[in-house]
């Protein structure tokens, strides 16, 4: 049975992992042949021996475990940043302590299906690099411009509604491309517009969590250097009656939440710490700043949280005026911690 590795977006993997347990026959094993493992917390040893066990009174043994080429990725950095004298790549440490499954992993019995879930990747993590010839490996990405406006369409049409242009464009404005969250208020728009279509204003009403999720879309655009992107979003929470100095608190907050999620992620601390470091008993929150931190170094999240601070203190200074400082905040010699200084 060949080994199965799922990595990418968080919605996207656990939903194509139920569809691989169902397509291998293994979604009626028995619970004792079932293991699920976290992977900062498991030893090849008593991965390699689950997996060479054969099943008990069943067909298969289903093995998945989560998240262990995120622990090298992670260690990759910190070894990255503690020495720049290791040609090795930084993640050599995780991934001397693995070699032994490269080799095991052509010598399971055929009865093991093994698969490995993770978040999103980098191309030169060691373990993804080993695994890619011994395993059938899916990178599921969270589509996004057109591409996600056919998955929020067809998301609706599955949950028995239609939904128009306009309204396709007002959701993933205001959410983005989080999966979890346009599924979650599809449900609800499908559910409240009943027999008709959903429309612009049905989304307005309707959606939750949306001054949330602007302001994570309007931070990563912000760090990645979309000030028009940026500004839309952050006028978006205006237009619904948020002042200035309010919208320059959210973003503040959420800049100092990705720094502590980053500093969490780059110590390879484990995912049940955030809610207590983040202080915050929201899933969502935890879930989008974690995902948020994995696609920004620390050395950007800083700068532009050290640019917030001179702009807030500007502000209560009398120095700049709150609109003209949400305008600043996003300009374009602003956008990239790259072009400070010039």
């Amino acid at each position: 049975m060949p080994v199965h590795l799922l990595y990418g977006d968080s919605f996207l993997v656990p939903r194509r992992l139920e569809q691989l347990i169902t397509e291998t026959g293994a979604s009626d094993v028995l619970e004792a042949n079932r293991h699920r493992l976290a992977g900062s917390q498991t030893n090849p040893g008593e991965l390699l021996s689950m997996c060479n066990a054969l099943p008990f009174m069943d067909d298969y043994r289903l093995v998945v475990v989560e998240g262990l080429l995120g622990t090298a990725e992670s260690q990759g950095r910190g070894r990255r940043r503690a020495s720049s004298r290791d040609t090795r790549g930084g993640d050599s440490k995780a991934s001397d302590q693995w070699q032994a499954l490269g080799t095991a992993i052509p010598q399971m019995p055929d009865t093991t299906i093994l698969v490995f879930t993770d978040g999103p990747l980098g191309a030169n993590n060691t373990l993804l690099r080993m695994l890619k010839p011994l395993a059938q490996v899916e990178e599921l990405s969270a589509p996004n411009g057109e591409g996600l406006a056919r998955w929020v369409k067809s998301t609706a049409e599955a949950k028995g509604a239609s939904i128009s242009p306009s309204a396709i464009r007002s959701i993933t404005d205001l959410v983005g491309s989080d999966l979890w969250t346009l599924d979650q208020e599809l449900e609800k728009l499908a559910l409240y517009c009943s027999e008709r279509e959903i429309q612009e204003a049905d989304v307005g009403e309707m959606v939750s969590q949306v001054r949330e999720a602007s302001i994570f879309a309007a931070v990563d655009a912000m760090i990645d250097g979309r000030p028009g992107v940026a500004l839309r979003l952050l006028h978006q929470l205006k237009e619904d009656g948020r002042e200035a100095p309010y919208i320059i608190g959210m973003v503040e907050r959420q800049l100092r939440l990705l720094a502590l999620a980053r500093d969490s992620i780059d110590r390879g601390a484990p995912q049940s710490e955030l809610k207590g470091r983040l202080g915050t008993s929201s899933d969502f929150v935890v879930r989008k700043t974690s995902e948020q931190a994995r696609r920004h170094s620390m050395t950007e999240i800083i700068w532009r949280y050290n640019r917030l601070l001179e702009t807030d203190l500007a502000i209560k200074r009398g120095k700049l005026e709150p609109n003209l400082a949400l305008e600043l905040l996003v300009s374009d010699d602003m956008a990239n911690p790259r072009t400070a200084g010039r």
